[in-house]
């Protein structure tokens, strides 16, 4: 079982890279680094098991999207997942970029 952020909005912890090249400390809950479970397997079941608030959808008051660092990079190019449209959608983004709505769930495994 994972215990991860819920609602609308993860928080607002910086780019891929500012999170990655974080100290451990910073995510550390429990004695674990919430960041390894920072992937889009959680992120998914945050989205599934949403109801009327899901994570990062165009229909709440800000669109935001959720970076997935527990995944490293794909060809030098951020994950994050969003939902655009009614469809979940997974995108490849500058791993350095900061903007306010890129957003991270931290979780921890129990």
């Amino acid at each position: 079982m994972v215990v991860t952020v819920t609602g609308a909005y993860g928080p607002s912890l910086g780019s891929y890279e500012q999170i990655v090249n974080e100290a451990a400390r910073a995510f550390t809950v429990g004695g674990v680094d919430t960041r390894g479970l920072m992937i889009r397997q959680v992120w998914g079941a945050r989205v599934l098991q949403g109801g009327r608030e899901l994570p990062d959808c165009e229909a709440n008051e800000r669109w935001t999207f959720t970076l997935f660092p527990g995944e490293g990079l794909t060809e030098g190019l951020a994950e994050s997942g969003t939902v655009l449209k009614g469809k979940v959608r997974f995108r490849l983004g500058k791993a350095d970029r900061g903007i306010g709505s890129a957003r991270a769930a931290p979780a921890i495994a129990v």
